[in-house]
């Protein structure tokens, strides 16, 4: 944290970036995932700040200026919740600091400590939140656009995004399934997932994602595996064999190829032309939130999510606090 050099030593020349993974590849208990956004999200500020002070009011410039270019409200407050979390951090590792003197660790403290306080925002404007639930008219047609593609990447984007729809699950979580995981059961067919922090849970996958995921995994899955294979592939193409969800080449695909797939569905769909936007992670808010519309009790929607905290299952749910505790009560 930059601070006036009247009255305290410069700090180790690190940018805040390379202090940020330097302190995250030491904290495993946070997911890769975890890890890799927090050291994005810190790397984008640190390059947007261009070596100014790290002050409040240099964080509250920096909000600004993503609601300028138009970032939505849940990408501002996820970016300034690494910057928080980063200046929570410096704080506690100033009052330790036996290199400056009480004096400068106090000041340094209480700076890290105002840019811990910069408050996330309040939904100013709540058209910036739209796309966190997509409604079930949406769904519909984006799983028409898939259901009309007829080559196996079709199929197979169709399976995911019924699956994530219907479970609830995060992309990390559904990316990472392998066909050990699909547990046949009599009657119905169970997931085992492994969630944020290594914890474990079991999902029942309903009748119409069951129907889509076996169609999928008898005919579009062998031939996107068999496609393109080239030798020095071979190896990673091994690796992968057990991912559900591969790629033309045999590779388990990634995060930005289900972005790009759901953007091509949605714009398939005739959504883009409306200016609905369509995230993946919209449809673990909807699961959430069509699960408690329908009369499920809130605890089992917890679980079903895979929610640490009922608090978090809320804002997924878009229910109220008040509907929230009444549940609990």
């Amino acid at each position: 944290i930059t601070v006036k050099r009247a009255t305290l030593a410069p700090l180790p020349a690190l940018t805040l970036a390379a202090m940020a993974a330097k302190l995250l590849d030491a904290n495993r208990r946070l997911s890769a995932n975890t890890r890799a956004a927090y050291k994005s999200d810190v790397a984008s500020f640190d390059a947007w700040r261009a070596g100014r002070m790290l002050s409040k009011s240099t964080v509250e410039q920096y909000a600004n200026a993503m609601l300028a270019e138009g970032q939505p409200a849940g990408t501002v407050n996820r970016r300034l919740a690494a910057v928080r979390w980063l200046a929570r951090h410096w704080s506690r590792q100033a009052l330790d600091d036996v290199s400056l003197s009480s004096v400068q660790r106090e000041q340094v403290a209480r700076q890290a400590e105002r840019v811990a306080d910069v408050p996330a925002l309040r939904n100013p404007n709540a058209e910036l939140l739209a796309g966190r639930h997509v409604k079930l008219g949406e769904f519909d047609r984006l799983m028409d656009a898939c259901i009309a593609d007829k080559t196996p990447a079709g199929a197979r984007d169709g399976a995911m995004l019924m699956l994530a729809w219907s479970t609830g699950m995060r992309m990390g979580e559904l990316l990472a399934l392998s066909m050990a995981s699909i547990a046949r059961r009599e009657g119905y067919v169970e997931l085992a997932i492994v969630g944020k922090g290594g914890k474990h849970r079991a999902v029942a996958v309903p009748v119409v994602a069951r129907e889509v995921l076996t169609r999928y995994l008898a005919t579009g899955r062998p031939e996107l595996r068999a496609r393109d294979v080239t030798p020095r592939k071979a190896q990673q193409q091994h690796r992968d064999a057990d991912a559900v969800f591969l790629g033309a080449r045999g590779r388990r695909i990634g995060r930005s190829d289900v972005w790009r797939e759901v953007n091509r569905a949605a714009d398939k769909a005739g959504l883009v032309a409306e200016g609905v936007r369509v995230f993946p992670h919209a449809l673990r808010h909807s699961c959430g939130t069509h699960l408690v519309q329908a009369g499920v009790d809130i605890r089992y929607v917890q679980a079903h999510l895979g929610h640490a905290s009922p608090v978090t299952t809320e804002v997924y749910t878009h229910i109220t606090a008040s509907h929230l505790r009444e549940d609990f009560d």
